[in-house]
């Protein structure tokens, strides 16, 4: 898993923040997570990985040194929080539930403390683009600044097997992990819609393509 997993890095250059719909669909890399759990048990099992090879490669059994994993297992945590912020920073809501489900994904009610009460898309995880020019987010956690990667937070899809973007695009639903997912996946999802959304904001998303030009993740410091 990890040295085609490393394949697919070499061979596929993220550097770039423009999306058109000429690239939309091309191959990326990136990590999904739906749960804390997910990410600390597939980060712990990559630092184990990784001390393996660090291992042999100190014993010069390896050439080359191993990459480290990305994230670290307190990183995870931080990291979920600031994915499900962004799901309520962006997904619309709806008056009824039948309006919410016309989008074709699964609903939920808003929370207790939402501005706006009514159904939205169910969370279904968030992609992560920690790999050539990754972006950043700051967040408040337990008292103390942190920064993380940008959270691209899915909805659950009525589809088994599958997640709806915010852009209204249906991608399958992947292991937690790596993963290669299109590239239109890192667009920056658009703000909720102030007060309910009307039926068909989500779908009508997917009919606009992406121009020529369209910005995904943009670029950040941490």
């Amino acid at each position: 898993m990890a040295a085609v997993f490393a394949s697919l890095l070499a061979g596929c250059d993220n550097s770039s923040s423009t999306i058109s719909d000429q690239n939309a669909e091309e191959a990326i890399p990136a990590v999904f997570y739906e749960t804390t759990e997910q990410c600390e048990a597939d980060i712990t099992k990559q630092q184990q990985e990784y001390q393996v090879l660090l291992e042999a490669h100190q014993q010069n059994q390896l050439a080359q040194p191993p990459t480290p994993p990305v994230m670290k297992v307190e990183d995870c945590a931080p990291q979920m929080q600031a994915a499900q912020q962004e799901h309520d920073r962006t997904a619309p809501v709806y008056s009824s539930l039948a309006d919410c489900q016309a989008e074709g994904v699964q609903c939920e009610t808003t929370p207790a403390n939402a501005e706006t009460s009514g159904y939205r898309p169910a969370y279904g995880g968030t992609f992560l683009y920690p790999y050539s020019s990754p972006s950043f987010v700051y967040l408040n956690f337990g008292g103390t600044n942190r920064s993380v990667y940008q959270p691209h937070t899915v909805f659950r899809s009525s589809q088994p097997g599958q997640v709806v973007t915010p852009l209204g695009r249906t991608v399958p639903q992947t292991s937690p992990g790596p993963v290669s997912v299109p590239r239109h996946t890192s667009v920056v999802a658009p703000q909720r819609p102030t007060g309910t959304a009307a039926r068909g904001t989500i779908t009508g998303r997917s009919s606009q393509g992406f121009g020529s030009t369209f910005k995904s993740t943009g670029r950040g410091g941490k």
